[in-house]
Order: structure tokens, then C-alpha cells, then sequence
């Protein structure tokens, strides 16, 4: 196991709080996930390969706290969610390759060099735990004067938010008229949001939402609040963005990503 997923199963049995387990979390940087045979992607088929390190393998590292086979990339530690974003902005989006303004919440060290590399200073990250982001802050009051970027990319932040609604409406703020931003939660197409105001502890909200500091399990009702918040939304299911040969190559999972436009 990795040390995020220590220190949340580790959380999830003492009640500790997300401000602690967080800065436990960020408070050292990892070794590389561990050791991998590296295999040539003229193996074909039979490799698994990273798109976003571009590295071959036969097999992925199991990652999470019921430790999902092939999960992680041995080389970037990549996650499946990460490697659909990836795939997302690199096959269906012109934002790496056109200068472009552009935030990134809680940012992801697997894509994080490589989008700096791309955008440079117009590139800014935030978070409200990791000390290496350009700017610490809260999402819900964002210290962004109003259309200040592009793009904004948000990969599994809003719920972890209570008031996600002041937090979608800062994300709606920061972005330009015509800027577009994309967005991933759990999320379940076929009900509406599940969350439970009851459910306060990190053990209680672990067995309800499979995470010990999330507060929901976002439905289809989230596509009327972003609505709301300025944001026309479409919802790509892994199944339509990638072919049952990419999904397998790269290890991609039954998953949804949210692209919006600011209105």
C-alpha cells in the first residue's frame, strides 16, 4: 500500500481530521510506486501502457484501499482516473498544445510537470493542504479576481467539500465567458446525488461513500447546480471516449468525466 492509502485507512479507524491526514500525506514526496519490468510497446497487445509517461509494462501496481488490480503506473503512479484525463486533454481538447491560462485544483503530481512544462507561468495550481501549489487557498473563496483563466481542470475535489455549491460557483467565477472546464467525481448517471448530513465521521462516511473525508456520491442532478452555476455541461462515460483496446492498453475504468463550458 501506498502512503495515502495508509494514512486514509488509517484515518478511517481514529477519526483523524482531513486537515491532519492531508499534511501527513503532503508532508514528504514518495519514492516511485516501485520496481516494474519495463516492456517495448512493440509487445502490442499484451502490454499495459501509461499514456501520459508513456511507459510498458505487464502489469500495473494494485492501488486503493481494496487494492483494485493494475491500478497505478509503476513508473508516474498514475491512476486510471488520472490516465482518463489525460487521454481526455490530450485527444479531444486543444489545451496542450495552444497557450492557454489554466487551474488546476489539487493537482495531480503524474500530470502537474507535464502541464507546467506545456503553459508555464499561466499555469497555476491550488490546493488547501499542499504547501507546493502556486497558491494555497480554499476553493470556496478563491483568491482569483473574476475570468481569470481559460481552462480549469478539477479531477476528484468537490466531494470533498461540504459547501460544494460555494465551491462550484468560484470555479464558475474564476473562468472566462467561453472558457471551458473539466471535471471528475464520483458520480452515478442513474440517481440523484447521494449524501447524508447524519454520516459526520471519517469511519461512517468510509462505508457510505467509500472514502473517510468525502460528503457525497455526486448524481445526475449535479448537471442542473452547474447549470446554475453558468456551466453547460456534457457527460463522457469511459465506455464512449475510449475503445475496448485502449481501455484494456491503458487500463482505464468504468468511469465519467464532466467537460463545461462557461456560458
Amino acid at each position: 500500500m501506498s502512503r495515502l492509502n495508509r494514512i486514509l485507512s488509517q484515518a478511517a479507524r481514529t477519526g483523524m481530521r482531513e486537515q491532519v491526514a492531508y499534511q501527513q500525506i503532503y508532508s514528504g514526496v514518495e519514492a516511485p510506486p516501485g520496481n516494474f519490468q519495463r516492456m517495448p510497446a512493440s509487445l502490442g497487445e499484451r502490454a499495459l501502457q501509461c499514456p501520459i509517461c508513456g511507459v510498458a509494462s505487464d502489469k500495473f501496481l494494485p492501488f486503493g484501499l481494496g487494492g483494485r488490480p493494475n491500478a497505478q503506473c509503476p513508473n508516474c503512479g498514475s491512476l486510471e482516473r488520472h490516465r482518463i484525463f489525460w487521454l481526455y486533454l490530450s485527444d479531444r481538447t486543444d489545451f496542450l498544445r495552444r497557450p492557454c491560462k489554466l487551474l488546476h485544483t489539487a493537482p495531480e503530481s503524474c500530470l502537474e510537470a507535464r502541464l507546467l512544462a506545456r503553459h508555464g507561468s499561466d499555469y497555476v495550481t491550488t490546493d488547501r493542504y499542499n504547501r507546493r501549489v502556486s497558491i494555497e487557498a480554499d476553493l470556496k473563496a478563491l483568491p482569483f479576481v473574476d475570468s481569470a483563466f481559460d481552462v480549469l481542470l478539477s479531477s476528484h475535489v468537490l466531494e470533498h467539500i461540504e459547501d460544494d455549491g460555494a465551491a462550484i460557483h468560484e470555479l464558475s467565477r474564476v473562468l472566462r465567458p467561453g472558457g471551458k472546464a473539466v471535471i471528475m467525481v464520483p458520480y452515478d448517471p442513474d440517481n440523484p446525488t447521494y449524501s447524508n448530513p447524519v454520516l459526520t465521521t471519517p469511519a461512517e462516511r468510509m462505508v457510505a461513500y467509500g472514502h473517510p473525508y468525502h460528503y457525497r456520491i455526486y448524481g445526475y442532478d449535479l448537471l442542473d447546480r452547474l447549470a446554475g452555476a453558468g456551466l453547460a455541461t456534457r457527460v463522457w462515460s469511459t465506455n464512449e471516449l475510449f475503445s475496448s483496446a485502449q481501455r484494456r492498453r491503458y487500463r482505464l475504468n468504468a468511469n465519467y468525466l464532466l467537460a463545461c463550458d462557461k456560458r
